[in-house]
């Protein structure tokens, strides 16, 4: 499947690598055009609009339409501080943290806002290498560094390339140690 992107440079960008990772071809010349609210639609074309509120919608839609399915499930969206949205790759996330009502992904650089909830990611990702440790987090254990006994039956986590340590916490200890196999 192939479809025009029509938007500002910011979104193109950001479109160019969700497309890619969906196997949909880019090329001007096709009939379907995915369109930035404000901007004009060629005569001819069927035109898909999104603005910053339906980024989701469209995502969603386009997860609906790709035909190699298997092939993006290893992505997440996520938006940082300037607002701008980023695909990222679970071998780039490493951990999910809930802050309230919002849940971030923290990459080696930046923490970026998720629309997932926590439970849905610890459901999600169990089989991708991902484990709650945390009411309020999920690690990738492949970017954990070193795990330190604790006291009260807790653990630390070291994660690695970043100085940030993690707890895993009573409630989800037995579950942690299964998931490693000790």
């Amino acid at each position: 499947m192939e479809m025009n992107l029509i938007c500002s440079e910011n979104m193109t960008r950001v479109l160019e690598e969700i497309l890619n990772t969906r196997k949909i071809e880019i090329n001007k010349d096709a009939k379907v055009c995915v369109i930035e609210k404000g901007f004009p639609l060629e005569k001819g074309k069927i035109g898909i609009y999104f603005d910053m509120t339906t980024i989701n919608v469209l995502m969603d839609y386009l997860n609906e339409i790709s035909t190699s399915k298997e092939e993006f499930k290893n992505i997440i969206t996520g938006r940082c501080e300037k607002d701008e949205l980023k695909v990222l790759t679970y071998d780039e996330i490493y951990y999910f943290e809930a802050m309230g009502n919002d849940v971030f992904g923290r990459t080696r650089d930046k923490k970026y806002k998720v629309k997932e909830k926590l439970y849905e990611l610890e459901e999600k990702l169990e089989s991708k290498g991902f484990i709650r440790v945390s009411k309020c987090f999920v690690v990738n254990i492949e970017k954990v560094d070193r795990i330190i006994s604790w006291f009260n039956s807790k653990l630390i986590l070291k994660i690695m390339n970043i100085d940030e340590e993690v707890y895993v916490t009573r409630k989800y200890l037995n579950d942690f140690k299964k998931f490693l196999g000790v």
